[in-house]
């Protein structure tokens, strides 16, 4: 279609008026690769039915390429302007489409556009050569995940100012993913008694809300209605526009936004309905919204377990894969247990697992056999207490952190400090991430998709990960001495103060067996390269 072709008039039959205007508003003429290109369709005079029952799609190809559709999306209230979204995967390409709406289907809009040479922020995927891992989808860097539980950050009470200050956080932390909430009803309406908490959390979080502040962790307004009485059939449009605003501005700090679609407090997911026609059409809505976002994985339902059957994840999860043209990761939150082993529609593991450092290690290692990489979402929140669960201390965050990726695995950090809980989205006041980042750092060095879980060759107090000959990495985290078994050789030891990721001077040493005394009495890691 012409950049200067006049507005099409179209005859339509379906809600639309008996003549609707529709113009076509073409993106820019080039995007990056991995880019978000955007056109978009108006329509004069509004819709007279539900304009979420007008249905956009679009075709896009370039030369000798796949077909890749695409749905569209109704982003006005009343009807009036309709978008698509496509994520571009080529450099240096012109990409042709042709959009088409429910109403009149032998009507195409067509446009182009053409990708630059630049690469903008890439997806995350499974590495297919190492399928316990991640790495970019076009570099093929490895990606080590370190994410962060931040379930209300599209709170109506946190502003664009709020969100982008804890994704500067992120940034400054090293956490590369973070996840929240897509719709959920939190605890402020509960019919709970202020006497309940849960596992061990002193009495700061007995109240609603875990003390968020006054105001905060409000329902999250997807639909049109009020909380408990959802015009399911509609969207609220100006929420929408702030998860656009907030996958968005994850997307350009380069971390990746874990949509989790639903939670089971308060029984909205009862209220929609399991497998109905508006449960598909939020999913389905989340999917043609946000899916042109290179960053966004999918969740399907925190705690799915408490709100659906066994059946409904492979159902649901299938269907998103089927909807999502670009494939982003799809998994669903659960407990302790992963139930669905290798099915294709789930990208990676989920588990939710709080103990020692030697049980989430344990935890982890027990899912090395399912070729998918294994993520410990919920392994207990920084707080003040020393036992393991929902307020841990930093010193057990830190070492329950590192343990599961001492078994190849990795995890999700959430802070539940005073004042700050994990709910809202706020900045915490945790020391765990200031320790958390050197973790990632250091594992950024090393081989990480090519080592593999080795505690046979040290003692029961330390574990081990190991590129068998080559690299070997120990972690004591109770310090002490241990001894490793390496293969013979000239090797370097360096010892690494988790806390503070300060490295000692490499020191020489012989291959067989390797002894490795901590600096001191708390957690350190050792790396024994092959010289």
């Amino acid at each position: 279609m012409s950049r200067n072709l006049p507005t099409l008039l179209l005859l339509l039959v379906s809600i639309l008026p008996a003549r609707a205007e529709i113009s076509l508003i073409l993106g820019p003429e080039s995007v990056p690769c991995f880019g978000l290109y955007e056109a978009a369709l108006r329509v004069d005079p509004l819709p007279a039915g539900n304009p979420f029952d007008v249905s956009v799609s679009a075709v896009f190809t370039y030369t000798n390429g796949p077909a890749v559709p695409v749905d569209g999306f109704c982003d006005d209230p009343r009807g009036a302007l309709y978008r698509v979204r496509f994520c571009p995967s080529r450099p240096e390409t012109v990409y042709r489409y042709a959009i088409s709406i429910s109403a009149d289907p032998s009507i195409r809009f067509e446009g182009s556009f053409r990708t630059t040479a630049e690469i903008g922020p890439e997806p995350v995927v499974v590495n297919p050569g190492h399928s316990k891992h991640f790495q970019t989808a076009y570099t093929k860097k490895p990606f080590f995940h370190l994410g962060l539980t931040a379930y209300h950050l599209l709170d109506p009470s946190n502003s664009d100012e709020q969100i982008v200050n804890l994704l500067d956080y992120c940034v400054e932390h090293g956490f590369n993913k973070i996840r929240f909430l897509l719709t959920g009803y939190p605890r402020d309406t509960d019919t709970r008694s202020s006497e309940d908490y849960e596992y061990g959390v002193g009495d700061q979080w007995k109240r609603p809300n875990y003390g968020a502040p006054p105001g905060e962790v409000n329902p999250l307004p997807a639909w049109e209605g009020q909380p408990h009485a959802y015009d399911f059939t509609r969207f609220h449009i100006p929420y929408w526009q702030k998860v656009d605003r907030a996958v968005a501005a994850a997307r350009d700090r380069g971390i990746v936004a874990t949509c989790i679609l639903t939670i089971e407090k308060q029984d909205l997911p009862q209220e929609y309905g399991a497998f109905t026609d508006h449960e598909k059409r939020l999913y389905r809505y989340a999917v043609a919204r946000l899916a042109g976002f290179s960053n966004v994985w999918w969740d399907l339902g925190n705690e799915h377990n408490e709100f659906r059957t066994p059946e409904w994840a492979p159902q649901m999860g299938a269907w998103m894969k089927e909807w999502d043209p670009y494939g982003r990761l799809v998994s669903a939150h659960g407990y302790k247990e992963w139930n669905y082993g290798n099915q294709p529609w789930a990208g990676f593991i989920i588990t939710q697992q709080y103990g020692t450092w030697f049980e989430v290690n344990q935890w982890a290692l027990d899912y090395a056999g399912i070729p998918k990489p294994y993520v410990n979402e919920e392994y207990g929140y920084e707080g003040t207490l020393g036992q393991p669960g929902h307020g841990q201390n930093a010193d057990l965050v830190r070492k329950c952190h590192w343990a599961i990726a001492l078994a190849g695995g990795y995890a999700t950090y959430g802070d539940w400090t005073a004042g700050t809980p994990f709910y809202t989205g706020h900045v915490g006041q945790g020391k765990a991430p200031a320790q958390l980042k050197h973790l990632r750092a250091l594992f950024e060095t090393l081989p990480f998709p090519e080592m593999h879980p080795a505690n046979d060759l040290v003692e029961k107090n330390a574990l081990c990960l190991a590129k068998t000959g080559t690299v070997y990495l120990v972690y004591l985290p109770e310090g002490g001495a241990t001894t490793l078994r390496a293969e013979a050789g000239n090797y370097t030891i360096t010892w690494i103060d988790p806390r503070s990721g300060e490295r000692s001077t490499p020191q020489d040493t012989q291959g067989g067996t390797v002894k490795l005394n901590a600096p001191s009495a708390t957690d350190w890691a050792a790396v024994a390269q092959k010289k």
